[in-house]
């Protein structure tokens, strides 16, 4: 919004029409809701009524109990003092707060209230200085400069108008700052609440926190049973040394985690309860601090099914307000965010237990297929590796990952179904015995076909042994009618078979295995995924089953 300018300076010597012409300026000026634009074009008609060439004025923070500039003006003024803040009993302008009423200085160097507060060129020689009234107490002054003329009751009364329309532009500006907060946490928790991953919820939690209190930093802290301490798990600070641990019940973050209170502090030096070693060890010097509990609701399971409990957690800071002292709006918007960050920690933690029991779970049934036969013990485990590094050098996203990680581990699920005297056999399989074999992948994909978790998943059983050139089993497929999974598990199965033991020949080279799906590339392999084994290889992420042994052993030795 463009500024509106007042005209020029006020010549008329009736003071009836001056009154009348000043007061339809302000009417002009009340217009605007923009309270910068507000405050600055005031002070502007202000100093034109005086006559004077530079002024500024201040608001009252009452909470603070401060006056903060918040216009200056005058030829070259000094406009870095905007923001800058004086007690209410400091100054000229604290006198004039402290009185209520207009002063005026006719020498200001020789009164002993005058404060200068920057090197500005102008010589200022006298002063207006009229307190803001706003139901006939003092909400601001104005201060008007090298002045011509007072004319103090019409000063006063025009900052008497003018303080009612600065009020609601200060509303209004507030409203509109609450609006913008409101919406910008429901952002945040929708964002929050699009992950499960635990260790992402707590970095974006103090991102946000730090972001919407408008803070230097916060700070993340989370109970450890074992210890009976409080850990810093994360800091938006990167300096912060995250060993820091808080024993229970001592400093702020410890009170606020035993008591389950929100506590705001002005000024941490002052506080008894601040624990001093926690600046050394983030690297924060705080000054004010808003902290509050992260609680979490759970639901009880056994007898007492469907009950729901609430649990302390941890506790989530937010240090050093830039533009002020933590207020309680503070207090409701980051106890919110709190609130919703522990439900989405608590749902997390039910996500990771519940993949990790199903992931165990897969690995004992795996583990009992291996167990068959000792010579492909750890065969299941191993393709499952292989296969998602090759995933990686294909760059496939996470999900993707973790679908072919399971189905990689699955992929002989489907010997449940073979013959135990045709698994152990050490000699070479009859034509019957080897057709019974081939029928594993079948087998294994239609047993976990009744597991809707695993739809994804289920290519890399019933596809790993199909071959580019159509001559693989059991379905014969070719090309790209043979999926991804699929092309994938079968380069992983083939390298761990033959750089392992077997019964009836010893384990191949790395280099000789490699040799032989180079050579399959296009009519057995996928010449993509053979690379990405190759580079995996290279880049340490694939091991062999000899390769493994030997690292076992270093490490036991």
């Amino acid at each position: 919004m463009q500024k509106k300018k007042t005209t020029g300076p006020l010549e008329m010597t009736d003071e009836a029409s001056l009154l009348y012409h000043i007061l339809s300026r302000a009417n002009e000026l009340a217009s605007n809701t923009e309270l910068d634009d507000l405050l600055d074009q005031m002070l502007d008609l202000i100093i034109n009524v005086c006559g004077g060439n530079a002024g500024t004025l201040y608001l009252l923070d009452a909470e603070r109990e401060e006056l903060e500039i918040k216009v200056v003006k005058g030829p070259g003024s000094d406009q870095s003092l905007i923001g800058r803040r004086i007690k209410t009993n400091a100054g000229v302008a604290g006198a004039t707060m402290q009185e209520a009423r207009p002063i005026v200085i006719e020498d200001l160097a020789n009164d002993p209230r005058w404060q200068r507060l920057s090197n500005n060129p102008i010589e200022l020689r006298n002063v207006v200085s009229v307190p803001l009234l706003l139901r006939s107490k003092p909400t601001g002054v104005v201060q008007v400069f090298n002045y011509s003329n007072t004319l103090l009751p019409i000063v006063q009364l025009l900052g008497t108008r003018m303080a009612s329309e600065i009020e609601k532009a200060v509303l209004l500006e507030a409203s509109q700052k609450r609006g913008a907060r409101l919406e910008a946490l429901v952002d945040i928790i929708g964002i929050i609440g699009s992950t499960l991953d635990k260790d992402q919820v707590l970095r974006l939690i103090v991102r946000y926190a730090k972001e919407l209190l408008h803070s230097e930093h916060a700070s993340l802290f989370l109970i450890d049973d074992q210890a009976n301490d409080i850990v810093l798990h994360i800091s938006t600070n990167p300096d912060s040394d995250n060993s820091l641990r808080v024993p229970r019940g001592k400093g702020i973050i410890g009170y606020v985690v035993d008591s389950g209170e929100t506590v705001l502090v002005s000024d941490v030096a002052r506080d008894d309860r601040h624990y001093h070693d926690a600046d050394q060890f983030t690297g924060i010097t705080s000054s004010s601090l808003l902290a509050v509990p992260l609680v979490t609701r759970t639901v009880q399971l056994g007898d007492e099914l469907g009950v729901a409990q609430t649990r302390i957690i941890g506790g989530l800071e937010a240090l050093n307000k830039i533009d002020g002292t933590f207020n309680e709006e503070d207090a409701n918007l980051l106890r919110t965010l709190a609130n919703q960050a522990a439900t989405v920690l608590q749902v997390a933690k039910l996500y990771s237990d519940a993949n990790e029991l199903f992931i165990d779970t897969i690995r004992a049934l795996v583990a009992s297929i291996d167990a068959k036969d000792p010579y492909t013990n750890g065969h299941s485990q191993r393709v499952s590796d292989f296969s998602t590094a090759i995933g990686r050098q294909l760059k496939l996203p996470p999900e993707e990952l973790h679908e072919l990680k399971i189905g990689a581990l699955l992929h002989d699920i489907g010997k449940i179904g073979i013959p135990d005297v045709i698994l152990t056999k050490t000699g070479r399989l009859t034509d019957d015995e080897k057709n019974k074999m081939n029928e594993h992948p079948t087998i294994g994909a239609n047993i976990m076909r009744n597991v809707r978790m695993l739809d994804r998943e289920l290519p890399a059983l019933a596809e790993h042994h199909e071959h580019l050139d159509g001559t693989g089993y059991p379905n014969r497929l070719s090309g790209n009618n043979i999926s991804l999974f699929g092309r994938i598990v079968a380069v992983a199965d083939v390298f761990d078979a033959l750089t392992s033991e077997r019964p009836y020949r010893t384990a191949l080279s790395v280099e000789e295995v490699f040799g032989i799906l180079q050579r399959d590339i296009g009519s057995h392999f996928d010449g993509i995924c053979v690379e990405g084994l190759i580079q995996a290889y290279l880049a340490g992420e694939v091991k062999t089953q000899k390769e493994r042994e030997l690292a076992k052993g270093a490490d036991a030795s």
